[in-house]
C-alpha cells in the first residue's frame, strides 16, 4: 500500500473523517504528486522524504492558486507530511509544507440571508405540491436553520442523540469535525421542524434505521438523507422563493443562523460554542457583522447642526 492509499485508510479509519474532508485531503496531495511527477520526468516518482519546500513553492507558482485555495492546500499538506512522520515513521522526513508562508487573506463577511429571505424560503418549501415533500423540505431547512449546524452533522443524527425534556425534544448531540461532539440546544424553530417531522419519520420511515433525517421510501428507505439531495433541494425551493440561488445554500443557513444571534446581542462566544469554533477567530467575522451595525446606528442619529 502506498503512502497516499495508507493516508485515506488513516483518515478513514482512526480519525473518522467525513468522505468530503477525506476526498480534499487526498486531491490535494494527489495533485502534488501529479504536478512533481510531470515536471521532473528525469527523477519521476522521487520518494516524499527528497521532496523540499522548493518543490512545494514550484507547483504554487506553476497552479497559482487564489489565497484561499493556498491555504487549503497547505492544511492538507501539512497533514500529510505529519502523517508520513507520525504513523508511517518515514525516516528522514522534514516539513517542507511548514516552511511556507500563507498568504494574508482579505477580510470577508459571512454571506447570509436575512431574515425575511429566511421566511420566504420556509414558506416557499411550505406550499410544494407535494404534501410530503413540503413537509420534508420545511422540516429539514427550518432545522438548519434553527441549530446553526452543519450539514453534514444533521444528516448524520441518530434518535439516540435527541434529548428530551417533559416530552419534547431540547438538544441534540452532534459529531462535528475532528470527530468531536457537541451538544446544540434547540431553538423554538428547530425544535418545532423536529417535532413536526419526528411525526412523519415514525410512521412512515424505516422502523429500525437509527437515522433521523432518512428516506421514507425507495431503495434507499431507512438511509440517511444525501448532502446532493439536500442541496439540490435548497436551490429548487429558493428558485420557487424568488431568491438567488446562487446566494442560498444549507451553510449559508449556518451563518444566517449566527448573524441572527449576534444581531439579537448574543455574545460571540456563545455562538462560537454553539457551532462548534475551535478557534474564537472563525467566529470574530460575525463581529465584523454587528460593528458594521453599530455603524449604521451611529448614522441614524438626528442631525442637529
Amino acid at each position: 500500500m502506498n503512502h497516499i492509499e495508507a493516508f485515506r485508510h488513516y483518515l478513514e479509519i482512526e480519525e473518522r473523517r467525513t468522505p468530503q474532508t477525506v476526498r480534499a485531503y487526498l486531491a490535494d496531495v494527489r495533485q502534488l504528486r501529479a504536478y512533481l511527477d510531470a515536471e521532473h520526468q528525469s527523477q519521476r516518482g522521487r520518494d516524499w522524504e527528497q521532496l523540499t519546500a522548493a518543490d512545494l513553492r514550484g507547483f504554487l507558482a506553476s497552479a497559482r492558486p487564489k489565497p484561499h485555495r493556498v491555504h487549503r492546500l497547505i492544511a492538507s499538506w501539512v497533514k500529510f507530511w505529519t502523517f508520513l512522520r507520525d504513523v508511517q515513521h518515514v525516516p528522514g522526513i522534514g516539513n517542507p509544507p511548514g516552511e511556507l508562508k500563507r498568504p494574508k487573506l482579505p477580510g470577508r463577511l459571512p454571506k447570509y440571508l436575512e431574515t425575511q429571505d429566511i421566511a420566504k424560503l420556509l414558506n416557499a418549501a411550505h406550499q410544494d405540491k407535494d404534501p410530503g415533500r413540503a413537509a420534508r423540505n420545511w422540516a429539514v431547512l427550518a432545522f438548519l436553520y434553527g441549530t446553526g449546524a452543519r450539514i453534514s452533522e444533521v444528516i448524520g443524527l441518530t434518535f439516540d442523540r435527541i434529548q428530551y425534556v417533559d416530552g419534547l425534544p431540547t438538544s441534540v448531540r452532534v459529531i462535528g469535525k475532528g470527530d468531536k461532539e457537541r451538544v446544540v440546544p434547540l431553538s423554538g424553530t428547530a425544535q418545532r421542524a423536529l417535532v413536526q417531522w419526528l411525526k412523519i419519520r415514525r410512521t412512515e420511515g424505516h422502523p429500525t434505521s437509527p437515522h433521523v433525517w432518512s428516506y421514507l421510501s425507495g431503495k434507499q428507505r431507512g438511509q440517511p438523507f444525501s448532502i446532493r439531495t439536500i442541496q439540490a433541494m435548497t436551490t429548487a425551493t429558493a428558485k420557487r422563493a424568488g431568491l438567488d440561488p446562487a446566494k442560498v445554500s444549507p451553510h449559508k443557513m449556518r451563518h444566517s443562523y449566527a448573524t441572527a444571534l449576534v444581531e439579537q446581542g448574543r455574545s460571540l462566544h456563545e455562538i462560537g460554542t454553539i457551532l462548534g469554533h475551535e478557534n474564537p477567530a472563525t467566529t470574530a467575522i460575525y463581529g465584523r457583522v454587528k460593528a458594521r451595525q453599530l455603524e449604521q446606528a451611529a448614522a441614524s442619529l438626528p442631525d442637529v447642526l
